[in-house]
């Protein structure tokens, strides 16, 4: 049975950030798979080429994409924003809306958004995607009110969506488990072929040394996901070990904090004269992403907060089938096995991750054997199914 599903997101191409890109793979597959999909976003989503409305009565048209109708309407999403959401679900009969959640998308001084499914419960379900459960900022001193607005979106929805298994385990303490689902995300970068003489041309460029060793850390910087203990642990490391950063510096979401936590970054860099070794490479398309990913020896990704499914920076490595690095889960994820399809050291500790760079940058065969399992992995986690346990899940709650 197709249905006329509604995804609500604060962010989407071409704003920069994880949720917009899993939402936009998710709204492709889910209309592949015969589904009608209306993404309900923020303004600056707004395509540069669509086209204007020529008519003051056609203002409020969606942009017409090859997959999904396109409603870039909301401002701050504030409770105006929201009723925007119901008029959209009233005008299109939709049959669900799928809030995908992440407080720094939505705004995070205004808790409109933790409140949307009481106000649209009575138009249609509502199920929230929470892809991680940080609180919102809200106002100085909101203390345990940040909690409880994200407890109350959980428990007002018709039904939730985990991403990952240590989520999925706080939110069953908040509501019935029969209206919980824990589906992983997916790899939000396309994997693209890279020759081997555009791999050592990419390497040469970047001042690899013939032997030397090339890390590589992809995605966003911001404090939970540890780049700076990263860059302390290649001040430990020799002359021919270089990382480069995959990717856009701070996303279309970022708060202040993100950008403080990048100027730690450079700071650190210069602090320890590291400037050589370290490259940036500024947002890129797809297929530049994967060069870079072939081009570096072990992707790096030293999560403080452990290791974990809901993090589409190292799906997009798993896809391509590298060989990553990355710190201990809080909780076990039975997907990844130490010294299998991934290699895990203590979170934050620079020490630690060093010792762990020199020991796979040594072995070659372990490198290899990590990457070809990473591969296999990755086959799980594949849009077709995650759109299709999705689907499913609304299904049963209509």
């Amino acid at each position: 049975m197709p249905l006329k599903i509604g995804l609500v997101t604060g962010e989407y191409p071409p704003m920069e950030g994880g949720v917009g890109a899993f939402t936009r793979e998710l709204a492709r597959e889910l209309a592949a798979q015969g589904h009608t999909i209306h993404v309900i976003t923020g303004r600056a989503a707004r395509p540069p080429d669509a086209p204007r409305p020529r008519r003051f009565s056609a203002r409020h048209d969606p942009v017409e994409l090859d997959y999904a109708y396109l409603h870039p309407r909301a401002q701050r999403w504030n409770w105006r924003d929201v009723g925007v959401v119901a008029d959209i679900a009233l005008r299109y009969d939709l049959d669900v809306l799928n809030i995908q959640y992440q407080p720094a998308a939505f705004n995070m001084r205004n808790p409109a958004i933790n409140f949307a499914p009481w106000r649209l419960n009575s138009l249609c379900p509502t199920v929230v995607t929470f892809h991680d459960l940080r609180t919102p900022f809200l106002f100085p001193k909101a203390g345990r009110l940040r909690q409880w607005v994200v407890q109350l979106m959980a428990r007002l929805a018709t039904g939730v969506i985990a991403t990952n298994v240590a989520d999925y385990a706080q939110l069953k303490n908040w509501r019935n488990s029969q209206q919980l689902r824990c589906i992983p995300i997916g790899s939000n970068i396309t994997v693209h072929a890279a020759a081997p003489d555009e791999i050592a041309g990419l390497r040469a460029e970047l001042g690899v040394p013939a032997g030397g060793c090339l890390l590589a850390y992809f995605g966003f910087l911001n404090q939970s996901k540890g780049a700076d203990t990263l860059v302390q642990a290649l001040a430990e490391l020799d002359e021919d070990t270089h990382l480069v950063f995959v990717g856009g510096r701070t996303g279309a979401s970022d708060s202040e904090n993100n950008r403080n936590f990048l100027a730690h970054i450079d700071g650190l860099i210069a602090t320890h004269k590291l400037t050589e070794r370290v490259y940036w490479t500024g947002f890129l398309d797809d297929p530049a992403v994967s060069r870079y990913l072939y081009a570096a020896d072990l992707v790096v990704l030293p999560y403080r907060d452990g290791v974990s499914l809901r993090r589409g920076t190292l799906m997009a490595a798993l896809a391509h089938a590298r060989p990553v690095l990355s710190t201990c889960p809080v909780m076990p994820v039975s997907e990844l096995q130490h010294g299998e399809n991934i290699w895990l050291v203590p979170p934050d500790d620079a020490v630690a991750l060093a010792d762990a760079i020199r020991a796979l940058t040594a072995d070659p065969a372990v490198r290899q054997s990590l990457a070809i399992a990473a591969g296999r992995v990755a086959q799980h986690f594949t849009w077709d199914k995650i759109a299709l346990q999705t689907a499913g899940f609304f299904k049963e709650l209509l």
